[in-house]
Order: C-alpha cells, then sequence, then structure tokens
C-alpha cells in the first residue's frame, strides 16, 4: 500500500512540476520555433500528406532495405539538406484536452510507481531514494533526448531544457518517494 501512495503522490507531484516548468516558466516552450508563411506550408501539408504519421525528410521507403545506389542518394540528399521531422496529423484536436492531461497524469504515476518498485527492490533510505530517483531521470534523458540530438538533429536548447525539467522533476518525486519508501528500522 506504500507503494501505491507513494507512487500516485510522486506522479502528482510530477504533474505539477510539468505544469510549473511549461506553463510558469515557460521551459522547453521558448525553443519552439514558429513556421514561417504557416499558411502556405499548411496548406502544402494538407495537399500531399494524407495519413497521420512521423515523416521524416528527405524520406525513404523503410518498408525494404534500399539498394546501395537508393541509400547513397538518400545519403547525398540528408548531406545538402534541409533536414526535418514531422509528426503530423491532418485533423486537429482542442489543444490542452483533458485526455491529454489523464495520459500524463498515469504516465506520470507509473514512472513513479516503477521507480518505487526499485527503491523498495533496494530497501533504501530517504536521501538515496532521493538520488536514485534523481538519477533514473538522468538515465531517461540520456538515452532518450540525446539519443534524439544526436540522431534527429534536436535543437540543444531543447535537449537543454529537457534535461533541466527531468532532473528538476525527478528531484521532487525523488522526495516524495524516498520519504514514504525509506528503509523502516
Amino acid at each position: 500500500m506504500r507503494l501505491i501512495i507513494a507512487a500516485v503522490l510522486a506522479g502528482l507531484v510530477m504533474f505539477m512540476w510539468g505544469a510549473v516548468s511549461h506553463m510558469v516558466l515557460g521551459l522547453g516552450d521558448s525553443v519552439m520555433k514558429q513556421v514561417p508563411n504557416e499558411a502556405a506550408v499548411v496548406s502544402a501539408m494538407k495537399t500531399n500528406i494524407t495519413e497521420p504519421g512521423f515523416y521524416f525528410v528527405p524520406g525513404m521507403d523503410m518498408t525494404h532495405r534500399g539498394t546501395d545506389a537508393e541509400q547513397e542518394a538518400w545519403a547525398a540528399k540528408y548531406k545538402e539538406g534541409p533536414t526535418a521531422i514531422l509528426v503530423y496529423n491532418p485533423t486537429g484536436e482542442n489543444a490542452m484536452s483533458p485526455r491529454q492531461f489523464a495520459v500524463e497524469l498515469g504516465s506520470n504515476i507509473a514512472a513513479s510507481l516503477v521507480v518505487g518498485m526499485i527503491l523498495m527492490l533496494g530497501a533504501v533510505s530517504f536521501s538515496r531514494g532521493v538520488t536514485i530517483a534523481t538519477l533514473v531521470g538522468l538515465a531517461g534523458w540520456l538515452s532518450i533526448n540525446v539519443s534524439y540530438w544526436n540522431w534527429y538533429r534536436f535543437p540543444t536548447n531543447f535537449v537543454t531544457a529537457e534535461l533541466i525539467d527531468q532532473i528538476a522533476g525527478w528531484l521532487l518525486s525523488g522526495f516524495v518517494l524516498g520519504y514514504i519508501l525509506r528503509r523502516r528500522r
């Protein structure tokens, strides 16, 4: 029962930190840019892209391994630029919908549950619990965001903002997890 209570409370703390970091501090949001001539770009997308998906420019058919000539042609286009990633949805939806908030909160609680399990398996003290939770956040950032920066060329300032967001969020959640799940004498 302690684990469930700790996970829910730590997940709520993570969720509240996310609200503060994005809505009050603007961490991460300040690095997003508006597309110049957006109306023309959106019109071209609506005309040419009909399916939702994850698109990469320059594109290559990833359903099969291309020939050496196709791979060389793609590499030349990549080297010449431009390159882009597009997460595309041809239809809109409400911004910041209740469903999105619920999924975010659920994922924060689930992540806190996993970290809580790690802390319980280690039977750690409060300070070690906080340290381990923070290190889990750092490990997640290293394995996901650094890869995005490296392979997909995510902007350095975006990846840095994510580092701050993850470390602070897991530090705060770690205080809750570490306190509730600390080894009892």
